[in-house]
């Protein structure tokens, strides 16, 4: 597996996992892909046998001194299951690290079937630090998670 930092021409690839990974809306791919257009953040890509096959984009928090927030994690569906998401957020962890970095923050959904998702952050050293109720929408609670970088 190769970790890389991203570039435009990777856009295509992006678009298609982040369609076809089974997690995401309509709406939050076309909003993932504005980030990703703007390059205003850090995004990482994986590559399996030389196919883009996972991405994590993450940024430093304004006003932090050392907080860097986990946006978009995402892996597809062909490429889950293989220690793809966790070699992202390893290289995640590590650029904030080297930026500086002391923690790393990730929210996420607190719906049923983000509980996968949930039970993995727990997996990879992240604890859950906070819950706001109906966040997204009714029923639909943004659960927080903090990861301290050593």
């Amino acid at each position: 597996m190769l970790i890389r930092p991203l570039e435009a021409s990777d856009r295509k690839a992006v678009q298609a996992m982040l369609a076809g990974c089974g997690a995401f809306s309509e709406e939050e791919v076309t909003v993932a892909l504005e980030i990703f257009d703007s390059g205003e953040m850090a995004h990482f890509g994986a590559e399996v046998e030389g196919i883009l096959c996972g991405y994590v984009c993450l940024e430093p928090v304004a006003l932090t001194r050392s907080t860097w927030h986990v946006y978009w994690l995402c892996v597809d569906a062909s490429c889950q299951r293989r220690g793809v998401a966790t070699a992202l957020m390893r290289q995640a962890a590590e650029f904030a690290r080297s930026k500086g970095g002391e923690r790393l923050v990730v929210e996420t959904s607190g719906r049923l079937d983000y509980e996968r998702a949930r039970r993995f952050y727990e997996r990879v050293g992240f604890r859950q630090v906070g819950r706001i109720a109906d966040y997204y929408k009714p029923g639909d609670d943004c659960v927080y998670y903090c990861k301290l970088l050593d």
